[in-house]
């Protein structure tokens, strides 16, 4: 059900819209908890893959040589953490990659996962010790549906990484990871309520990170910061911490005064499933905006049958977010750098007609061919592109795509619209899915055990009762 846009909360009336709406008990369409399902068993293989980059691995595990173990397994480790530090490892193997699912105002909404999942395996814990029932998958997936709307649809509204504002969008994941971890630890509306203006109150992630000169690894490690945060605001309530009544409005010092030159933060009426129904599978692991341009590349891969070489220009149309994001020119030091590059994606697939999460390496980036397509590569704006990009009726993600030979033949203009993992070829992306999910679970997991998780997860019904712990404990088994 999408939220109407006639109506609307603002100020701070958004945190009780919030506190509501996480609070209640809906009973979610079966398709929706699928694809609550779908989310969770990709976000499992991206932790997965993750934890072969070195530069990932050697962020996960105790902060702190000596620190005991906790009850909040890490998946693929064979660890088990505090339910801060999980929640920070989980948030952050989800998102690593740059591969986890998306959404029509991007920003990638499974971030969430690292605190949902270490918030109700802590408390599954806890719970069983005191011989009480334990939160399941069911719960998980109640929270990820409220947690997806929640990010997506503050995004939507407000759009806090636009330059004229300067915030990272994992403001969004903090906000809603903190509304849900406080629920899944046994809070209500009230102590959600307490927690979410804490979480409007913190120092915000700026988005110089994932720009140059800044581009780094923190953009990698963001989502997985915000859910951590989550966890110790939703703890710091549950002790009874006081919360505030007016975090976003107040004169001067609110997030409104501070962060918006005073424009009131919005979210519009009527929260329900519209996020995560329509949330984007990605299929090509680059930014969201260049996904289609990846697509139409390795439509003419084949075109170029081999005369890579002879490409004297590449012509890129798109839409104004892509011009904003990801049109890079210099040098790209890091794999962060290089998949947040527009000529950096479709050089790759112009040249292999794929692009995998290993294309980022140094190694990969060293080839001198690269950096030849890059320097040919022209990006420019197609209004009619951005128009659709922009409209929620269309909710477009176009690019198209043109190659010029060195003896002026050109290749026709290969336009892509939406992506593979668009809703709207659902039926196209359902296979490549789970070609994906065996892929990049390959790398820790032998066949049966693949096969094993996703065929469980996809019986949605049956793994709605699938105790969290549980759950975890047997990804996080070596």
């Amino acid at each position: 059900m999408e939220a109407s846009a006639a109506s609307e909360a603002s100020g701070d009336a958004v945190l009780d819209v919030i506190a509501d709406f996480t609070a209640s008990r809906p009973r979610w369409r079966p398709d929706t908890l699928r694809t609550a399902a779908l989310c969770l068993a990709d976000a499992v293989g991206c932790a997965l893959a993750a934890l072969d980059d070195p530069d990932c691995a050697r962020l996960i595990g105790p902060l702190f040589a000596g620190s005991p173990p906790g009850d909040v397994g890490v998946p693929g480790t064979g660890q088990w953490l505090d339910p801060v530090k999980a929640a920070f490892d989980i948030g952050t193997l989800v998102r690593w990659l740059d591969f986890s699912d998306t959404t029509f105002v991007g920003g990638h909404p499974s971030d969430n996962l690292g605190a949902i999942l270490a918030a109700a395996a802590h408390a599954a814990a806890r719970q069983r010790a005191a011989g009480l029932p334990a939160p399941a998958l069911g719960d998980v997936f109640d929270a990820m549906v409220k947690a997806y709307e929640i990010q997506g649809r503050l995004a939507q509204a407000n759009r806090f990484d636009h330059p004229s504002t300067g915030l990272d969008h994992v403001i969004g994941v903090k906000i809603a990871a903190t509304a849900v971890a406080t629920l899944l630890l046994g809070g209500d509306r009230d102590a959600i309520r307490r927690a979410l203006s804490n979480a409007w109150l913190d120092g915000q992630a700026l988005n110089a990170y994932r720009h140059t000169p800044n581009a780094g690894s923190r953009k990698g490690w963001a989502g997985g910061d915000a859910c951590a945060r989550a966890l110790w605001l939703a703890g710091l309530a549950l002790r009874g911490d006081m919360g505030y009544p007016q975090p976003l409005s107040a004169p001067t010092w609110g997030f409104e005064a501070v962060h918006l030159r005073g424009r009131p933060v919005r979210l519009a009426l009527g929260l329900g499933s519209f996020v995560l129904d329509h949330v984007i599978f990605k299929l090509h692991p680059c930014q969201r905006n260049a996904t289609t341009a990846v697509e139409s590349a390795i439509t003419l891969h084949a075109w170029l049958d081999g005369r890579q070489d002879r490409i004297a220009r590449i012509d890129v149309r798109t839409q104004d977010e892509a011009m904003r994001r990801i049109d890079k020119a210099g040098a790209l030091p890091n794999r962060a750098a290089r998949d947040h590059s527009m000529q950096y994606v479709v050089a790759m697939a112009l040249l292999n007609g794929r692009l995998g999460h290993d294309d980022y390496g140094d190694a990969v980036a060293a080839d001198p061919r690269i950096d030849r397509l890059r320097a040919l590569t022209h990006v420019a704006e197609d209004p009619d592109y951005s128009r659709g990009h922009h409209d929620p009726a269309v909710r477009s993600c176009a690019n198209a795509v043109r190659v010029t030979l060195d003896d002026g033949t050109a290749s026709p203009w290969i336009e892509t619209r939406f992506p593979a993992g668009d809703p709207s070829r659902r039926d196209e992306a359902l296979p490549l899915l789970a070609g994906k999910f065996h892929t990049l679970a390959a790398r820790r997991w032998p066949p049966g055990r693949r096969r094993e998780l996703w065929a469980r997860l996809g019986d949605t019904a049956g793994a709605a009762n699938w105790p969290v712990d549980e759950f975890l404990s047997s990804l996080a088994r070596l």
